[in-house]
């Protein structure tokens, strides 16, 4: 007979990037949430991390970050400053999943991960109760607008590792339906 005490399972993550900006989240973030840490495999070819109202700029020369963020949010969305076209990619590894984590937005632009790997459409993500607060979500190069008797434009998922702007009429707490 065996007793397991603990099981872990490990998610890993793998971001392509591309030169320029990249608008991604996690769904899982190591230990040591750091930028340096969470940055650290793409050091010679990122610019800068901006996240909602806070920024690090990455100085290759002096070999250290400046600016006020220092830690990665798992619940946030963050803009990836590339400097060189190439084959780039972030890669990672964590546990534990939390697709069920609970999201806090204020009125207007909340910049946000997405909890899970894998996509879910627009309206099937957004809880139904908070689906009418909700005017719009944004990503790199896609969006959709709540135009009351659904959603209109080119975003039509959710997706593991992007970010996304989504902008409310009011503050809600919700968890994507997935």
């Amino acid at each position: 007979i065996y007793f397991i005490d603990e099981l872990v399972i490990t998610f890993y993550y793998n971001i392509p990037l591309h030169q320029y900006n990249n608008l991604i989240s996690f769904y899982v973030l190591p230990v040591d949430n750091s930028v340096n840490n969470v940055m650290g495999g793409i050091l010679d070819n990122i610019i800068a991390v901006f996240g909602e109202a806070t920024s690090a700029m990455y100085f290759m020369n002096g070999d250290f970050w400046t600016g006020s963020l220092m830690n990665i949010d798992i619940s946030s969305g963050y803009w990836l400053r590339m400097q060189l076209a190439g084959a780039d990619s972030l890669e990672g590894s964590s546990y534990p999943l939390n697709p069920g984590r609970l999201y806090d937005l204020h009125t207007g632009p909340n910049l946000v991960s997405f909890p899970s790997n894998g996509a879910v459409g627009i309206s099937a993500g957004l809880p139904d109760d908070i689906e009418d607060n909700v005017i719009a979500v944004l990503s790199a190069g896609y969006s959709t607008v709540n135009t009351g008797s659904g959603w209109d434009g080119s975003l039509l998922n959710f997706e593991g590792l992007h970010g996304y702007w989504i902008i409310t009429d009011s503050e809600i707490n919700f968890s994507y339906d997935l």
